[in-house]
């Protein structure tokens, strides 16, 4: 598993110079400059939606934020996947979903496995249980 899909912090991180893990984000994304890396309609939706919310500190309006996600996928390396899995995959641990914050981790480790993909995260808190090898599939990114 070489190939890496960007959860929505990691891609806000990447493309808002304002952002706590921006240079850090950078950091690790430089390592990966002949790597495969991902990124889906819900990862896409996400950062639009977080970075043009009035109360996000650097806020921008969605058109400037949907330029800045065109520029960052098309950089090399960039395969993007489209939603085609779900949370109602009979190999998903639904008992195991105990809060609505799991719920797009969840669906964004599902994904990532379901590609022989990693997510990549700053999130170290991430509940991975419902998805089958779901902690082999997380990746904090350091």
């Amino acid at each position: 598993m070489s190939a890496h899909l960007l959860d929505v912090n990691t891609v806000v991180a990447l493309i808002d110079p304002l952002h706590v893990h921006h240079d850090r984000a950078h950091r690790w994304f430089a390592t990966r400059s002949e790597a495969t890396w991902h990124t889906c309609p819900i990862v896409q939706n996400g950062v639009v939606r977080v970075v043009s919310h009035p109360k996000y500190p650097n806020h921008q309006p969605a058109p400037v934020v949907l330029a800045s996600l065109a520029s960052l996928a098309a950089r090399d390396g960039h395969v993007f996947l489209p939603d085609s899995v779900s949370l109602l995959d009979s190999s998903i641990h639904t008992e195991r979903l105990l809060a609505s914050a799991q719920v797009t981790d969840s669906y964004l480790l599902h994904l990532a496995a379901s590609h022989d993909a990693l997510l990549a995260t700053f999130d170290t808190r991430i509940v991975t249980s419902a998805v089958p090898s779901g902690s082999k599939v997380v990746f904090a990114i350091p």
